[in-house]
């Protein structure tokens, strides 16, 4: 379970890119430092194998024989510091020093000198062969002789005539450069372990930055699939993550929002599905206490009959404007209605309007005052759904109307076409104001009117579905004044 949690990986991921990153590193500089002392070992016992060779030229004589020196090559092996070979160039040996094994008396040396009496290898006869032909000479060639891993360099000792009349020939044993190699090592290992346990506690450190806001967004997470929205990750942060647990805030922000919105569309529809229940109530009640009287025959008068069939059939026509406008704002709101546009003359559309609606108005003796010039550029709009809007404000203007008042209908042009509809009827109070676009509102003196409540509503959504505007002014028992905008139609170019 420990294996599969992300600060487990985190942390072994960290450590292990650690380790390989330190062991390659180490290796690289151990092998590197080790040939770095090679080489400044090979060369140190070139220049001292140079210098011996200088002496000993100077004051080694033709027949073999050393004077005045004898002395100083007591201390040969200790100045340096090697095991020193010097040999005539007939490969005769003048000084061996600190051979382990057959051990014999050099001719004319002191007692302290000795010199090697076995058979060298091949490879270290071929390496005194090459340093008296001349060559200056790095081999490990005489390690069997020393009986350990040895270098050897060998230097000839050159005469006054630049010919070759010896050899020197420097051993130090290789233990000496391991040692060094083995302390290294050991200080590497000391800091390797050193570096794993501050990546370690690094990477627990950093696990813990990772994982800190990722249980966070969880939790966050597992609080909105409860269904609680107002849940937040807290974190504050400029990286991905950051942005991560932003862009979970943001969406339980929206959700939270959508939530609301859909408790209010729920709410919307049980008010619809209760207006509608009451607005059908009403004349089906009607209708059916109609039927029942009838058909009792408790109603035998024929004016009584011929008033009940009257009555049955104005609420049998309410019931079809009710369902009419149902189906025509359920389409509105669907998008279900197309527009067809076209270059629509607007102070001919209106006329038209106000002599159709001028029949009710008669009922009510109210005059329609008209201000409508012809001078007017046409509009692109849809025309029938023109027609339906103005219908839809000039039957309020006259429903809601006192008799013998004036309804007016004016137009105006500048920058946009503006179409005003006055009236002189009862207003709408400001607690009223913010509910007129609803659907089945009605204020009391429209519910005398016996209007279904949905004009305003459909006038809402075909005046932005004509890409108009409305704006509405009423004062309480001082009229109302609805003003539509549209854009004009453009000018074609001559």
């Amino acid at each position: 379970m420990f294996k599969r949690n992300i600060a487990f990986k985190l942390t072994s991921g960290f450590v292990l890119i650690v380790l390989i990153s330190m062991l390659t590193l180490g290796l690289i500089f151990i092998q590197v430092f080790r040939q770095y002392e090679l080489d400044s070992r090979q060369q140190t016992m070139l220049e001292r194998a140079r210098s011996i060779s200088e002496v000993v030229s100077a004051n080694l004589e033709s027949n073999g024989q050393m004077r005045g020196i004898g002395g100083f090559m007591r201390f040969l092996d200790t100045m340096a510091e090697a095991n020193v070979w010097i040999m005539d160039k007939q490969d005769n040996p003048l000084i061996f020093n600190g051979v382990s094994k057959g051990m014999g008396m050099g001719a004319g040396m002191s007692q302290s000198h000795t010199f090697y009496s076995g058979p060298l290898p091949q490879e270290a006869e071929d390496v005194i062969n090459d340093v008296l032909s001349g060559k200056e000479s790095i081999s490990k060639s005489f390690s069997s002789v020393y009986d350990e891993a040895t270098l050897t360099v060998g230097v000839p000792i050159v005469g006054t005539d630049n010919k070759v009349i010896g050899s020197v020939l420097l051993h130090t044993p290789v233990t000496g450069i391991t040692d060094v190699l083995n302390k290294t090592t050991r200080i590497l290992l000391i800091s390797l372990l050193v570096a794993l346990i501050i990546a370690i506690g690094l990477g627990i450190f950093y696990s813990f930055l990772f994982t800190h806001p990722l249980k966070a967004m969880n939790n966050t997470a597992l609080e909105m699939a409860r269904g609680n929205y107002s849940a937040r990750t807290g974190i504050k942060r400029q990286d991905e993550i950051g942005q991560l647990g932003n862009s979970l805030d943001f969406l339980a922000s929206e959700l939270s929002e959508a939530g609301e919105k859909i408790d209010k569309l729920e709410q919307v529809r049980r008010d619809f599905v209760a207006n509608v229940s009451h607005e059908f109530r009403t004349p089906l009640t009607v209708i059916r206490g109609s039927l029942e009287a009838l058909s009792d025959g408790t109603i035998e008068n024929p004016e009584d009959i011929e008033r009940y069939h009257q009555r049955m059939l104005a609420e049998t026509r309410s019931l079809e404007r009710l369902v009419h406008d149902l189906l025509e704002l359920s389409k509105l709101q669907s998008g279900k209605i197309t527009i067809s546009l076209e270059p629509v003359h607007i102070p001919s559309l209106l006329l038209d309007v106000v002599k159709s609606m001028q029949t009710i108005a008669d009922s009510k003796e109210i005059q329609i005052h008209r201000d409508i010039s012809q001078d007017v550029p046409p509009v692109l709009s849809d025309y029938d759904r023109l027609r339906q809007l103005f219908v839809i404000f000039i039957d309020n203007a006259i429903k809601y109307s006192p008799e013998k008042t004036v309804v007016s209908v004016s137009l105006q042009t500048k920058d946009i076409l503006k179409v005003i509809i006055q009236d002189q009827g009862y207003g709408i109070s400001e607690e009223e104001f913010g509910f007129i676009w609803d659907r089945f509102y009605k204020t009391d003196k429209s519910r005398k009117s016996g209007g279904t409540g949905l004009g305003l509503a459909i006038a809402k959504h075909l005046v932005e579905l004509l890409n108009g505007r409305v704006y509405l002014k009423s004062q309480l028992d001082h009229g109302t004044i609805v003003t539509l905008e549209f854009p004009i139609f453009p000018k074609q170019s001559e």
